[in-house]
């Protein structure tokens, strides 16, 4: 079988942490997967079993690489896309109100869908985003000390993720089979 691209943006890292975990849990299932950043994405003409996109949430929107991927590129294989923001630090992996815009403003339509949490990072933050992160943590009732660093990834979730997408290319290749 193919590989599987995985597709990520990240700003701080941990969408890039998130999509080589994924890359990992796939190949512990013999299910092998290229990844690539989308600020240099490979050649998207090639025919992939499933793209997977991996995509961070900064003020309440996606990265401008996955706005540009989607406006630029045709898909040219079935899609899964993993949102990663805060914002879903006190949700169930559902999609959120970020993931739910971006699937409408492009007309997309993946066979599975998710949004986890990120990291909370503020020694990391240059001193503007310090401070907004703060607000914004104070508005929804995060930690807004300015010092912590908090990990909200429910890597359980991106586990099951992988194994959604697993199980649809796995079915996919059991089906074209003659």
């Amino acid at each position: 079988m193919k590989p599987i691209l995985i597709l990520y943006a990240s700003r701080d890292g941990q969408a890039k942490l998130i999509a080589q975990t994924l890359q990992q849990h796939l190949a512990q299932h013999a299910v092998h997967s290229e990844l690539a950043d989308l600020t240099s994405p490979p050649n998207m003409s090639q025919n992939w079993p499933a793209m997977i996109v991996v995509a961070s949430v900064r003020y309440g929107r996606h990265h401008a690489e996955v706005q540009h991927f989607f406006e630029h590129h045709t898909l040219l294989a079935p899609l899964a896309i993993m949102s990663v923001s805060l914002n879903a630090r006190k949700g169930d992996g559902t999609p959120n109100g970020y993931l739910k815009k971006l699937l409408a403003q492009h007309h997309l339509q993946p066979f599975t869908a998710m949004s986890v949490a990120g990291r909370l990072d503020y020694p990391r933050y240059g001193w503007l985003d310090r401070q907004m992160m703060r607000l914004i943590m104070k508005m929804t009732g995060g930690p807004s000390d300015g010092k912590c660093c908090v990990e909200y990834t429910n890597w359980q979730h991106v586990a099951d993720f992988a194994d959604t997408v697993r199980r649809y290319v796995q079915q996919e290749a059991a089906s074209a089979k003659p």
